[in-house]
Formats: structure tokens, sequence, C-alpha cells
């Protein structure tokens, strides 16, 4: 007589899995609920963030979030309050709290103050956590203009002399999209410098070399379409 056949795991796998249909099924909800489980804790659609420790280490560097600038203090180098929004909003009782962000890698003089108060203070915001400290976030901020354009908030003021670069700027040298938002920086504060904006009106005196190329810079810009004016940053 030939030898029975000893069935493979495969074999055995297979037959359980017909014999016991029921346990395959709550084995199977149970993979799917640890699953959104862990989608649950890696994106926090509920959570509400008020202050820098509510943010996750997963977060930074990675995730923009959203919100709305309810306030401006000027304590730790000018912060801007946050009502964070989550993904799916519940009524909120009790006392608001904000969560404290500050602009990445710039300082921000009394006049940026008060541009922050007149022109951002009620806006709605995108923010990108870098690092957390103590009392803030360290955040990458921009929001949508009158013309809808997205305007990255710490560019702008460092180009209008409202604002100048950090010494402390190893946090922006880390990744290939904190560099490109460290060198645009660069770039809004040499702009500054050569249009004297700002802070640089009093700090560059205006020397007769510069005023020939701000006379040739006006009379180029007059000529050009403003949409080439815009990327030559004249």
């Amino acid at each position: 007589m030939e030898k029975e056949k000893v069935p493979t795991v495969f074999q055995k796998f297979t037959i359980f899995m017909e014999r016991n249909n029921r346990a395959v099924e709550f084995i199977s909800y149970g993979i799917t609920g640890i699953g959104l489980l862990f989608a649950l804790y890696k994106i926090r659609p509920f959570a509400k963030f008020k202050k820098p420790s509510d943010v996750p280490n997963h977060f930074l560097q990675s995730t923009e979030l959203q919100g709305r600038v309810a306030h401006i203090d000027p304590s730790y180098g000018v912060l801007l309050l946050i009502d964070h929004k989550p993904l799916i909003s519940f009524p909120q009782f009790g006392r608001e709290k904000y969560l404290p962000i500050k602009l990445a890698g710039i300082n921000t003089t009394n006049h940026g103050i008060s541009w922050l108060q007149t022109i951002i203070r009620g806006e709605k915001i995108t923010f990108l956590p870098l690092i957390k400290k103590k009392d803030y976030l360290n955040c990458i901020v921009t929001f949508s203009g009158k013309d809808q354009k997205c305007i990255n908030i710490a560019e702008e003021l460092v180009k209008l002399g409202f604002g100048s670069l950090c010494t402390d700027q190893d946090y922006l040298l880390n990744n290939k999209s904190t560099l490109i938002y460290y060198k645009s920086l660069i770039k809004a504060e040499k702009f500054a410098q050569f249009k004297r904006n700002g802070y640089w009106h009093s700090i560059k005196k205006p020397t007769f070399l510069w005023k020939i190329k701000i006379f040739f810079s006006e009379k180029l810009k007059s000529l050009l379409p403003i949409f080439i004016t815009k990327q030559l940053n004249i």
C-alpha cells in the first residue's frame, strides 16, 4: 500500500480556514481594527493641540497643521497664539487655550509686531512645526493673501525689514525643505538691505552707488510687467 501523504503547512492552513470561518472573520476584524487605531494614533484627527508638548514628535518637520491666529504675544521674541483646528472638530467647553508658536529663524521688530497685529491677527494659517521648546513651537507659517497667493510670514517680515535672521539656525539646515526655507530668508534679507527697508533704513547709510542702483532698479521696474518684476524680486 502507498504511504498516506502528509499535508503540507499550506494545506493544513487551508483546511483550518475552511473549518473555522467565524474565527477567521474575528481575526480579520481584529487586524483591521488594530490598523485603524494605529492610523488614528499617527494622524490624531480629533486632537486639539493647546501646548507644545501636545504635538507628537513624529509631526515635527513632516505634518502641516491648520489654525487661526487669535493673539500676538510679544514675549519670547514674538509668539503667535494659535487656535488649532483639528481635522475633525468637536465643540469645546471651558476656557479657550491657544497653542504658542514662533516664526522659525527670525527676530521680529516692533514694526513687525504692528504688522502682525494688523495683517495676520484673526487670519487662518498653515504651520509646520519644526522643533519643540518648553514654551512654544518653532514653525514655518504661511497664510493666503487677498489674491489667494500663499505668503510665508517670516519671509515677508524679513523682506519688509520688519524682521532679521536669528543667529541660531542649525535646526534649519537639517533637511532639504527647511534648507530651502532658510535660503529664502537669506534672499529676503538681502533684498531688504538693498532697498534699506524698515530696520535697515537706519543701519545702512545710503551711498552714491546705492542711489544709482535704486534709480535704475525703479526705472527697470516701471518698464517691465508686474509678474516679471515679482519673479526678479525687483
